[in-house]
């Protein structure tokens, strides 16, 4: 945290859905979705598993919970039954296994005076479990006169093992003595998503964006703490999106609150009061849009969230400007100069922002469809071609905005496009796996033989066709399995992205059918954009369901030129700014 630097467990293969943290030492337990699911309890200083936990949970595990001792770990898998499993982690064994409920449980938690004793919330879903054999009973709380169970968001026990509070969906804290609801207290204007224990006392977050801190019964709330802009700490990096974000996750540490919201954001809130943003990325929907600016070590990407956001790529990795737009974008390229951003719209609308301010210069639209792609030309960035998913390349002229051309004949949406070195051709590849190639700006279509495509100099290359990345497709293809490449500047090395989530390095040009190449993970799902920075020092990648920005080193060697992508040591290393 102090050097803001970031490591990572690359154990599990497929999306991580829930962790805990053990009371004594430095391990963590994380569960992922999957067949066979599996749990993995590693150590946070060595990064090495402990313990791989499965063969109970199909589908996925959704939620996990530490004994006090550290001894024995509960799990919820998502299966039909939510089945729940109380594990001896070390030795790997299932001490006991239930069917949870048929609706979803959201948290499962452990008596921390009682072992043997746990509670599970859910949609409409209250139940207090002990342990008999192998298996587990269950007793529904009962509400009483206080009317039927609420659909309940988080729990924690209290400083007896009778006492259990639950969060609900409609804002109440739910006071429990042994099953029976003894107490309702109004927290929060709509659900509450998240409560923590404190020495003394407890804190809860809301969909309201307020972390509120109770005192040990819930009777009185000692202190509330807006998320807003106003309360930043000076210094502190990053931008917060808006004020008073849904509140999704919080926890207690180094006697800060740590905040998890719903816009991607991780903050730190100290008890008097300051805000310190630690990390931030895109929220809900998918991450397309990537393009690295073409002198400085900053990036710019948009998503489906509707927000267009500038990135550090210098070590302090933080945020530096962030727009809301009207609609999602899938797509976005600086000018050759640097000062001018365009952004292709989901609505078939760009528009041209100041690169620094993210104000408007133009706005266009021609099309109905997702614009898929947008590139200024080289040089004086004189013209700026946008392709949309409707088939269509427009060309238009930066300097009196009026498209002066317009490229027909692909058969498909247009997936990828770049310009060549005089900024008078365009190469075109489209979903129907089409290499077109078109004169600038009128947009006259042109047949090029696959040689002479070789010898043209290209200002870019992220195309995923033609005979010189012909390696590139692995052995059983569909058109979507590449879905995104970028040469470096001396054009020895490809990167590419792939529908399984892998970042590949490929020798260029790779010809022939199945290249050699290193292959990196670490986005969850498909890889949607990747993007050599300026200098080919990083390359940046973008998941879309993930809504990561991912930053791998690419380091040469001293005795050899470590570029040669099949050799043994592994040129790119993860750091990950947002998600």
């Amino acid at each position: 945290r102090q050097q803001n630097t970031q490591r990572f467990y690359l154990g599990h293969d497929d999306d991580i859905l829930c962790l805990a943290i053990h009371p004594l030492k430095d391990y963590v337990a994380t569960g992922q979705v999957g067949r066979d699911s599996s749990i993995h309890i590693w150590d946070t200083e060595t990064i090495k598993p402990l313990s791989v936990l499965k063969g109970y949970h199909q589908y996925g595990v959704c939620a996990v919970d530490f004994s006090a001792d550290g001894k024995r770990l509960a799990s919820v898998g998502i299966d039909d039954n939510h089945t729940i499993v109380l594990w001896d982690w070390k030795k790997g064994e299932k001490l006991s296994a239930v069917r949870g409920s048929k609706d979803k449980i959201f948290v499962v938690k452990i008596n921390p005076y009682m072992p043997d004793k746990l509670i599970t919330v859910g949609i409409k879903h209250m139940k207090f479990w002990r342990r008999a054999g192998g298996g587990l009973i269950g007793r529904k709380g009962c509400t009483g006169a206080l009317g039927r169970t609420d659909t309940m968001m988080c729990a924690v026990y209290g400083w007896t093992e009778e006492m259990a509070f639950s969060g609900t969906s409609t804002g109440d804290v739910c006071i429990w003595r042994d099953v029976f609801l003894i107490k309702t207290v109004k927290a929060h204007d709509g659900p509450v998503f998240s409560m923590h224990a404190l020495e003394k006392g407890f804190v809860t977050g809301g969909k309201d964006g307020v972390v509120a801190l109770w005192d040990d019964t819930f009777e009185r709330c000692l202190k509330t703490y807006a998320i807003k802009r106003a309360a930043l700490a000076p210094g502190s990096k990053g931008l917060l999106l808006e004020d008073n974000p849904s509140i999704r996750a919080i926890s207690l540490g180094h006697g800060h609150i740590l905040v998890g919201t719903k816009n991607g954001e991780i903050l730190e809130v100290d008890k008097s009061g300051p805000i310190t943003l630690l990390v931030q990325g895109h929220m809900e929907g998918e991450v397309w849009g990537l393009a690295t600016h073409p002198h400085l070590p900053i990036c710019a990407t948009v998503s489906d969230d509707k927000t267009l956001r500038i990135w550090d790529l210098s070590p302090s990795h933080c945020m530096l400007a962030v727009r809301k737009l009207k609609k999602g974008g899938r797509c976005c390229c600086f000018s050759p100069d640097g000062k001018a951003l365009a952004v292709g719209l989901n609505d078939g609308s760009f528009l041209i922002v100041n690169a620094d301010t993210l104000e408007d210069l133009v706005s266009f639209q021609h099309r109905k469809d997702v614009i898929s792609e947008i590139r200024f030309s080289p040089g004086a960035g004189k013209y700026l071609a946008v392709a949309s998913c409707d088939n269509f390349v427009d060309i238009y002229n930066v300097m009196s905005s009026k498209r002066v051309g317009i490229c027909k004949g692909a058969s498909s949406y247009i997936t990828h496009m770049d310009w060549d070195i005089r900024g008078k051709l365009l190469q075109v590849n489209t979903g129907a796996k089409e290499q077109l190639f078109f004169e600038a700006p009128r947009g006259k279509k042109q047949t090029i033989p696959s040689l002479e495509v070789e010898k043209i100099g290209w200002a870019s290359w992220t195309s995923v066709l033609g005979s010189c990345c012909e390696g590139i497709w692995p052995i059983i293809g569909e058109v979507t399995d590449v879905t995104a490449s970028c040469l470096t500047s001396d054009s020895k090395v490809l990167a590419t992205g792939d529908d399984f989530g892998f970042v590949k390095l490929f020798r260029y040009p790779a010809k022939g059918k199945f290249g050699k190449f290193k292959r990196y993970v670490a986005h969850s799902t498909h890889v949607t954009n990747v993007r050599w920075t300026y200098d080919d020092g990083l390359l940046v990648t973008v998941g879309g369901a993930d809504t990561s920005l991912m930053l791998w080193t690419y380091e040469m060697e001293g005795h050899r030129d470590s570029r040669q992508c099949d050799s043994e040591e592994s040129d790119l290393d993860s750091e990950e700014d947002g998600g």
